[in-house]
């Protein structure tokens, strides 16, 4: 529901924003001519109703319909924190990290998650975000699709089931390989389907300058040399690049961990957008 929202809230916004746009010029032309037609007509308003009019504003911030909107945010809160009760963490959490080593960093209301995992001198550090989950398709109901033959009768064309609706997206993610002595390797990979592509390969000075991810490192890492066109490398470099991340276990396991993660958290995420809503709405 919240996705689908947010899809039509950005696809109707640019019309909005440009109708308001055209307003101004409008409203002053508008104002100003009702004002010189209806000043010789128009009785003076007297002080009782500019007093009555102004006295009849509410004093508070609060709508109509906050009551009841309140009401139906908790009935959401209990249904949406009575479901993670009973489901509690999921297994597949402690699975991947028994098997990979990554521990894992992620705090409420952060849409960054963090792993981090020791390979022998190397300290690796891969980061992704929640709101990858974007990038999937919202569940279709299923339609038909129909056409009128010669005769005007209805005929149906297609048919799309809301079951072959894929559920895998696409999530874009960094990688970043650091070790005592030597330039920080950072990689930005993105992934679908199990597959694993590579963007952009970079060396910078230190970990901090890699992983940071403040405004200021985001810019100094853009300013720095992206690395070469990786699907123009030698197919044997790009062989034994595949082997280095998959023996550093970012591999396919890696990208249906954070699919599933990424749900896992967003669920979160909401029951906690949930309770603000209310908290806002009450204040």
């Amino acid at each position: 529901m919240i996705r689908t929202v947010s899809r039509i809230l950005t696809t109707t916004a640019p019309r909005a924003a440009s109708a308001v746009r055209t307003l101004p010029a409008l409203a002053s032309r508008t104002m100003a001519a009702c004002a010189l037609a209806s000043s010789a007509r128009l009785p003076a308003v007297s002080a009782v109703s500019i007093r009555a009019l102004s006295t009849s504003t509410p004093l508070r911030g609060n709508g109509s319909v906050d009551s009841d909107l309140s009401h139906t945010l908790s009935e959401e809160i209990d249904y949406e924190a009575k479901q993670a009760a009973e489901e509690g963490e999921p297994e597949f959490i402690q699975a991947f990290t028994n098997k990979t080593g990554f521990k894992i960093k992620s705090q409420l209301g952060d849409n960054r998650v963090v792993m981090v995992k020791q390979f022998g001198s190397e300290t690796i550090t891969v980061s992704f975000d929640v709101s990858e989950i974007l990038n999937v398709d919202d569940p279709i109901a299923d339609i038909s699709v129909y056409r009128e033959n010669e005769e005007g009768d209805a005929v149906k064309e297609a048919e799309r089931k809301a079951e072959d609706t894929p559920e895998d997206f696409p999530i874009c993610f960094t990688a970043t390989f650091a070790k005592p002595g030597a330039p920080v390797l950072h990689m930005e990979l993105e992934c679908e389907e199990g597959e694993i592509g590579v963007d952009h390969m970079k060396f910078l000075p230190d970990e901090e300058s890699a992983i940071a991810g403040t405004t200021e490192k985001d810019w100094a890492r853009r300013q720095v040399y992206c690395g070469p066109i990786y699907g123009q490398l030698s197919d044997d470099l790009k062989e034994n690049i595949d082997e280095f991340l998959a023996e550093r276990n970012v591999d396919t396991a890696l990208t249906l961990f954070m699919q599933d993660f990424i749900e896992y958290k967003e669920q979160g995420e909401y029951l906690n957008w949930l309770k603000s809503f209310k908290k806002f709405i009450e204040a």
